[in-house]
């Protein structure tokens, strides 16, 4: 049975805590930081997951078609899922699935750091022309790998070599996940 959605305080401490940890100013995984237990990796997926809709739904205006709307809660779960999956499988045969729960949980709150952080940037730059834009988000994106970067290494307790081979996989699911998003919007052709 799943757990329920976290609450607010426990939303903002993950986003605090993936923001402390993309600025370097505490340690990817320390328990003494942020809980690194099987709740707290439920607490920061069914966060990832609320934030994809509160970011999405508006975004893509589907407020006005129920089938179109849950076709989109769904797809948001799926591809919030992806990475889990994936890098659990890569973990252990990595031998590291011991550090599942504290490598997931920084990878997801660092990830929904980075979401709202964006959304506020293109909110706030939203009258700024697109190149112009992109030119701010480009130092945000190196950021950001690095800390993802930094956060799979810390909290795998391993190499630089393996953060960067599960910051590639967090890199190509997330491809995959445009891909999924952009062919469920295009209209059937036929």
């Amino acid at each position: 049975m799943l757990p329920p959605p976290p609450g607010f305080s426990t939303i903002i401490a993950g986003l605090i805590y993936g923001c402390k940890v993309a600025t370097a100013q505490v340690r990817a995984g320390d328990p003494n930081v942020h809980r690194q237990d099987v709740a707290a990796v439920w607490d920061a997926l069914w966060s990832s997951w609320l934030i994809s809709l509160i970011i999405g739904i508006p975004l893509l205006g589907i407020w006005s078609s129920l089938p179109g709307l849950l076709s989109f809660m769904v797809l948001t779960l799926v591809i919030t899922m992806l990475y889990p999956v994936f890098s659990y499988y890569a973990l252990l045969w990595l031998g590291l699935q011991q550090r599942y729960p504290s490598f997931i949980i920084t990878m997801t709150w660092i990830n929904n750091f980075r979401e709202l952080l964006v959304l506020v940037l293109v909110l706030f730059f939203a009258n700024v022309p697109a190149q112009n834009l992109l030119l701010i988000l480009t130092p945000i994106t190196f950021w950001m790998l690095w800390a993802f970067w930094r956060g799979a290494t810390q909290s795998l307790q391993s190499s630089g070599w393996t953060g960067l081979l599960m910051l590639a996989l967090l890199i190509a699911v997330h491809v995959m996940a445009y891909v999924m998003m952009a062919l469920s919007q295009s209209p059937a052709s036929g």
